[in-house]
């Protein structure tokens, strides 16, 4: 069997997983989860490089690059837009990045 596991359910299962890293503030885990599906995610994709951008918003605010932080932030909520479920997961690294460097303007 060449396509084992089916893209689908990998696909599925590694958002899974990324959800639990940003849930638990492992921004670093969930950008490397994501990035194993880069290409396979069909009509995902655009939801896959959002979250991606999402992880590397906060991973730079945990290591204190708040300028970059917000850059990632700002094409993660472009990426993200539309996309159902997202928000708490928006709200958490946007509260990790004003933690980090003070307030945000909001788009």
């Amino acid at each position: 069997m060449d396509d084992w596991p089916p893209r689908e359910n990998l696909v599925r299962a590694v958002l899974w997983e990324a959800e639990g890293c940003f849930e638990r503030g492992e921004y670093f885990a969930a950008a490397q989860a994501l990035q194993r599906i880069f290409g396979l995610a069909g009509d995902e994709e655009q939801r896959v490089r959002g979250l991606h951008h999402l992880a590397a918003a906060g991973y730079r605010a945990q290591t204190g690059d708040v300028a970059r932080a917000r850059r990632q932030l700002d094409h993660a909520r472009r990426r993200l837009a539309g996309s159902s479920g997202v928000a708490p997961l928006i709200d958490r690294v946007e509260r990790d990045v004003e933690s980090a460097g003070g307030e945000l303007a909001q788009p």
